[in-house]
């Protein structure tokens, strides 16, 4: 008998024979306890379903952000546009556009509507509408909501059908007036979706309850249930299961629209169809556990002999001898590995033939991706034509914009060499600002207070600008309220000292002292990555002291609430020799 025949045979009796008997033998002693396995599973598909609608419906509700945050949809409710054509235009250019957005990126979501509350505000039919239309059930309900919350209602259509409704107050940007109210109806859909998660489809029976125990909805209830949903399980269980001889009952509670969802499904009806598939599926397993002893068998013949073949090529190889392997090419990963084999071969024979001739290619290749340059005329006359139609219409705020830009894309493509000058790189920054001034308009607020003489002074270029931009997105972000970034320089005989303050939400405090550990050790900088910040204090650090030497650092300082403030000290002596090595 051969070494295959004996593998094969081995195969079937220690491995097929004894694992198909066991699997029978423990199928039919654990028959009893199938009922509670299968409630215990259902009930992790029950709560599976309720997280993904939680998910959803957290999803619904973080669109009326995007109304309360938008300084258009405030201005409009709170009546600021006084005509009837600055209101279409405004509603729009600014409101529609916010409305639509939500409703494209969330396929639940079947409408929104505002009410507003003041009369004098224009009414747009089916998006913004009057408080006094709204459904007389709610409004109650609605008006005791508290500033930041909101609240879901639910709508029943028929017994087979369930409508959610997401409502929340919008308020002035000092929550002091209440300018209207936003309604988001989401479709019958997304609760469908969420029954035949539960199994409806499957003929399991769903009871939708009340807090008090009213059943509002039913699906798959038989004409004269024997049994009450309500009492089935009990309230005050919020996530739980039970197996009561023939029924199997799990529930989950629904917090935020104040209801318990009963999941019920009979034992006889379930177990029975349970049963047969589960024999269907041991007999399928015995036929495929038959077909891949054939399958595997043939593959073994195969494979052992083209390995072996292999094997032997590889030992009669020797530096006079680089012969390749000759096989035929199958596609599968043996074929794939000699391929890879012959590849080699042939590429040690080109390495000890042709060291200096690749060397000489690799230089040429280098020094002609270094001459390649990219040179963007067509994006700096794009920005300049912006900007003369934006003067040309009398909008001086895009003309601005398109200016600081290009002259933002001009300094970061096309300036030659690692170093700038000081007082470029403070125009730059300049821009920089410009541009967020016109995002945040009165939020923002930037000052310099300049006493040096900047054009004398070489820099790493972007040396400040990773700065400002820290202010921005860690100062700016953390408070609602205007912020102010001062850039001041002074300097004496020795450096220069540059200081970027900014009076908004300060530093953490163990996030002050990861920063300044990792300034004083750059080893430690693996402590200083998060997922909103990185490394960039470290490498403007890093790049003053490789560039100015001396006595030259970055220090910062800030407690949270207080104000950010960043400190550069320049050498100047090492300046000096910039300067001259710059004139030789």
């Amino acid at each position: 008998m051969s070494i295959v025949t004996k593998m094969v045979v081995g195969y079937l009796l220690i491995v097929f024979v004894p694992v198909i008997s066991f699997g029978i033998y423990f199928y039919n002693q654990i028959y009893d306890s199938m009922m509670h396995q299968l409630a215990e599973s259902r009930q992790q598909i029950i709560r599976q379903a309720y997280s993904n609608l939680k998910v959803d419906m957290s999803s619904i509700e973080s669109v009326y952000h995007l109304l309360q945050h938008n300084s258009y949809a405030a201005e409009y409710l709170d009546g600021n546009y006084v005509t009837e054509g600055e209101s279409v235009y405004a509603f729009l250019k600014h409101i529609k556009p916010l409305l639509a957005y939500p409703m494209l990126g969330h396929s639940d979501i079947e409408s929104i509507r505002l009410y507003k509350t003041k009369p004098n505000v224009f009414s747009i039919p089916d998006q913004i509408v009057d408080l006094s239309l709204l459904d007389e059930r709610h409004a109650n309900e609605l008006a005791v909501l508290e500033p930041g919350k909101g609240g879901w209602l639910h709508v029943v259509e028929d017994q087979q059908s369930l409508s959610l409704r997401y409502y929340q107050h919008i308020y002035n940007d000092r929550f002091t007036e209440k300018l209207g109210l936003i309604e988001i109806q989401v479709h019958p859909s997304a609760m469908r979706n969420f029954f035949e998660a539960l199994g409806s489809r499957e003929r399991w029976e769903i009871y939708l309850l009340s807090s008090s125990g009213e059943n509002l909805l039913s699906i798959n209830a038989p004409g004269n249930p024997t049994f009450d949903p309500a009492r089935l399980i009990g309230n005050g269980i919020d996530d739980a299961f039970l197996v009561n001889g023939q029924l199997i009952a799990n529930q989950v509670t629904i917090d935020k629209l104040d209801m318990r969802v009963v999941v019920v499904g009979r034992g006889n009806e379930v177990f029975s169809t349970i049963k047969q598939r589960e024999l269907l599926m041991v007999a399928t397993i015995i036929l495929l556990l038959l077909a891949l002893s054939f399958v595997y068998y043939m593959m073994f013949s195969s494979v052992a002999g083209r390995i072996s073949r292999l094997a032997r090529h590889m030992r009669t190889v020797g530096e006079n001898s680089l012969r390749t392997f000759d096989d035929q090419n199958k596609g599968d990963e043996i074929s794939y590995l000699g391929v890879s084999y012959n590849a080699m071969i042939c590429r040690i024979d080109e390495l000890i033939n042709n060291v200096h001739r690749a060397e000489l290619r690799n230089k040429e290749a280098a020094y002609k991706v270094l001459q390649a340059q990219v040179k963007p005329h067509f994006l700096y006359n794009t920005l300049e034509s912006i900007r003369m139609l934006a003067v040309a219409n009398n909008d001086p705020e895009v003309a601005e914009i398109s200016y600081a830009f290009g002259q933002l894309m001009r300094y970061s493509l096309l300036s030659q060499g690692e170093v700038a000058q000081l007082g470029k790189e403070l125009a730059i920054v300049d821009n920089y600002l410009k541009i967020h001034k016109i995002r945040f308009r009165e939020r923002l607020h930037y000052e310099y207070d300049i006493q040096a003489n900047l054009e004398s002074v070489s820099c790493p270029r972007f040396m400040l600008q990773p700065l400002v931009e820290n202010c921005i997105e860690h100062g700016l972000s953390k408070v609602r309220r205007p912020v102010t970034i001062r850039i001041t320089v002074r300097e004496n005989d020795d450096e220069i000292m540059i200081k970027i303050a900014d009076n908004g939400g300060g530093i953490a405090g163990d996030r002050l002292l990861a920063i300044q550990t990792a300034l004083r050790k750059p080893g430690s900088v693996h402590t200083l990555q998060t997922e909103t910040s990185g490394l960039g204090l470290v490498n403007v650090s890093e790049r003053i002291k490789a560039f100015f030497k001396g006595n030259s650092r970055l220090e910062i300082d800030g407690a949270e609430g207080k104000e950010a403030v960043v400190y550069l000290f320049l050498d100047k002596g090492v300046i000096v020799d910039h300067e001259a090595a710059a004139g030789r």
